[in-house]
């Protein structure tokens, strides 16, 4: 009877180990990292060709729009693109989500830093705002 309890145990252990490996290998070579302001001031670790997708709240009736205010080494992350997304909510003006996305390049680390303004406004701080460090192995 022992023996089948180990055996069964042994087991269990085994398919827990190897559904670890298999999860770990799918978080890695999954879809896109996808960050939103929780995120903002923390390194994201990338490889070569990962793409990185920044979902921020954002409301263009109200004039404000989210734009990068820099990035500091464009062969390591590089903005290929970015669209708003509307809330579902059947509202005239209700605000949704810009959804920008990057393409990690060369191996290094580049800092992305965005601002939630209006465009025309000038000498007036951000209303809000957004950074990221991207380390590239």
């Amino acid at each position: 009877m022992k023996k089948y309890w180990l055996t069964g145990l042994l087991t269990l252990i085994a398919i827990f180990a190897i559904a670890g490996t298999v999860a770990a290998a799918s978080a890695d070579n999954g879809g896109p990292s996808i960050v939103n302001v929780s995120e903002s001031g923390k390194q994201i670790i990338l490889s070569p060709g990962d793409s990185l997708v920044v979902t921020l709240d954002s409301n263009p009736s109200t004039g404000f729009a989210w734009s990068i205010s820099g990035i500091t080494d464009e062969a390591v992350i590089d903005d290929v693109g970015n669209e708003f997304v509307g809330a579902d909510t059947g509202m005239i003006g209700a605000g949704g989500q810009e959804v920008w996305t990057f393409q990690a390049g060369d191996k290094g680390t580049s800092t992305i830093e965005m601002q939630y303004s209006r465009s025309w406004e000038t000498g007036v701080e951000p209303a809000a705002t957004f950074s990221v460090t991207v380390v590239v192995n």
